[in-house]
């Protein structure tokens, strides 16, 4: 029970680090991936507690493949457009 408080707290602290990030997509992107695997780590505690079957789990690691993808795909087309991976202030809007 402890672990899953420190995963949520961790989570929780996460999250706050991801809507303070204004500067990099990829220090965005890690932070996404880290919150993705928190979330993993989570469920399968969850699972490991009640017995059930793995089915969140598995769902849970399709959308953050897709997310990884998706989030590579956007980085790359960003930094050939612009030329960095910056977030400028009128870009931002």
């Amino acid at each position: 029970m402890f672990m899953l408080i420190c995963l949520a707290m961790l989570l929780v602290l996460l999250a706050i680090i991801f809507f303070s990030n204004k500067r990099s997509f990829l220090s965005a992107l890690l932070v996404l991936e880290t919150i993705v695997l928190a979330s993993l780590l989570i469920s399968i505690s969850l699972l490991w507690v009640w017995g059930n079957s793995l089915f969140l789990f598995v769902l849970l690691l399709t959308f953050g493949v897709c997310e990884a993808g998706m989030g590579l795909s956007l980085l790359l087309s960003y930094i050939k457009i612009t030329g960095n991976a910056i977030i400028s202030a009128s870009c931002a809007m």
